[in-house]
């Protein structure tokens, strides 16, 4: 059964959309039984290919066998033609009567093998083309699902009126607010801790010139220099 066809088996006679979801599902899985079915068939074909084209060797090797043969006796022939070996010469093109024969035979069988392993792997080629084919069409079915199964969950997950809407607004500026208002305490502790140490006096110094130190102004380089003259 084709691929197509289980399709159209799984989904003849319409269904609810609750009846096609379970449709696509099965389909899927349909889809991918025949996938792996067609593999299984592609390995056993190409058991029967390895041995057919075994038997298209062993044929050629014996073909060739032949042929070395008549060559051989084709040339003992001419050698008792040359001796005037009658006789000899006789029985030499008998024998090669028989190989030209045989050699005959054997060249019909081994074509004969040859066109059926060249058809039969031109087939297998083609079906494992299909089968890639095929398993493409599986993975953008399996990604379309998966899109369509996340816009579900995201669109039960979001709220489906305007007051559910609202109230994730206001919850979501409370949350800030909130926020808003660690950071504020947060600031005020570390003033606080920075006044109790005496950092603010510090500071309040260096910015009036007083106290510090390492400082590279224009004004000082300017004193440094003339101090030296």
């Amino acid at each position: 059964m084709s691929i197509l066809k289980s399709i159209f088996t799984a989904i003849r006679g319409g269904a609810s959309e609750v009846g096609e979801s379970i449709v696509d599902s099965q389909a899927m899985r349909i889809l991918e039984q025949e996938i792996r079915d067609s593999k299984d068939g592609i390995a056993k074909a190409k058991q029967s290919l390895a041995k057919l084209k075994a038997r298209e060797v062993g044929c050629s090797r014996q073909l060739k066998d032949l042929q070395d043969e008549e060559a051989e006796y084709t040339g003992k022939l001419k050698q008792c033609m040359a001796a005037d070996k009658a006789e000899l010469a006789a029985a030499c093109a008998e024998k090669i009567g028989e190989l030209r024969g045989d050699i005959t035979e054997k060249q019909s069988q081994v074509d004969q093998l040859s066109g059926e392993t060249s058809k039969l792997y031109k087939i297998i080629e083609q079906r494992q083309k299909n089968i890639e084919k095929n398993e493409g069409e599986v993975e953008k079915l399996q990604t379309v699902m998966e899109l369509s199964k996340t816009r579900s969950a995201m669109a039960s997950a979001m709220p489906t009126n305007d007051s559910s809407a609202k109230r994730v607004r206001t919850a979501m500026e409370r949350v800030q607010k909130k926020a808003g208002q660690q950071e504020d305490g947060m600031a005020a502790d570390q003033w606080m801790a920075d006044m109790e140490s005496g950092a603010d006096l510090d500071n309040q110094l260096a910015e009036a010139g007083i106290g510090s130190k390492g400082k590279n102004s224009a004004a000082d380089i300017m004193a440094e220099f003339a101090k030296d003259k």
